[in-house]
């Protein structure tokens, strides 16, 4: 049995010709959580007397993301993400902290059109950009600034048809910013996403009549 499924999915597998990445355009929407590590943060505040809370929650936020995408060569994309997220986060005695990151990112992906199997579009990508990140709270002066964000990602996206497909993302986003007198605070983390890509094949090539030519000129 499972030598006859092997041999059906290398027969349903197309050739690398019939799917091209080059020329194709992809616009994603999703979201999911956002895990921030950190463990120097949480340290530091308890070593001055006020330690994070964490009872009873999770060091998980939300966040969104909308990535745009050219397939410039047979292996390579050109992507840009724009992306936003939140947490909150409390010391022993002082009043909630919100952390909001957003910005865009722009850099490549390694990808292939159905490999290796019909459908599957597997990916990874390095990419950097402005990040604007606001740390508040009622109890404290806040922080914000822009930082130059770096990104590494990868996943896979599942076309259900040629044009529509899902996708599973995960991103890990470098980003620091100092809060208050305690230490630097990681604003990236990792960013967990779940949507819908859409692609836009490239226009087949077509013969164009020329009057008085008597033939096709191809584009």
């Amino acid at each position: 049995m499972r030598i006859a499924f092997a041999v059906a999915l290398l027969l349903a597998a197309p050739s690398f010709a019939d799917s091209p990445t080059d020329g194709v355009g992809r616009v994603s929407f999703g979201g999911g959580l956002r895990w921030t590590m950190n463990d120097y943060f949480n340290a530091r505040a308890a070593e001055l007397g006020t330690p994070i809370e964490r009872a009873g929650t999770a060091p998980l936020g939300v966040q969104g993301m909308a990535s745009f995408g050219y397939g410039a060569f047979e292996w390579l994309e050109l992507a840009v993400d724009l992306f936003a997220g939140f947490e909150s986060f409390k010391y022993v005695g002082e009043e909630l902290f919100t952390s909001v990151s957003y910005g865009g990112l722009i850099g490549l992906r390694l990808t292939r059109y159905d490999f290796p199997f019909q459908g599957l579009v597997p990916y990874v990508g390095v990419q950097t950009g402005p990040m604007l990140t606001i740390v508040t709270s009622p109890s404290e002066p806040g922080a914000e600034r822009i930082l130059q964000g770096w990104s590494v990602n990868g996943g896979a996206t599942f076309r259900i048809t040629d044009r529509v497909g899902i996708f599973l993302d995960a991103r890990y986003l470098y980003g620091r910013v100092f809060v208050g007198e305690l230490a630097g605070r990681n604003v990236g983390g990792v960013f967990v996403s779940a949507g819908v890509s859409l692609f836009f094949p490239p226009a087949p090539k077509r013969d164009l009549d020329v009057p008085g030519f008597g033939g096709g000129t191809r584009f």
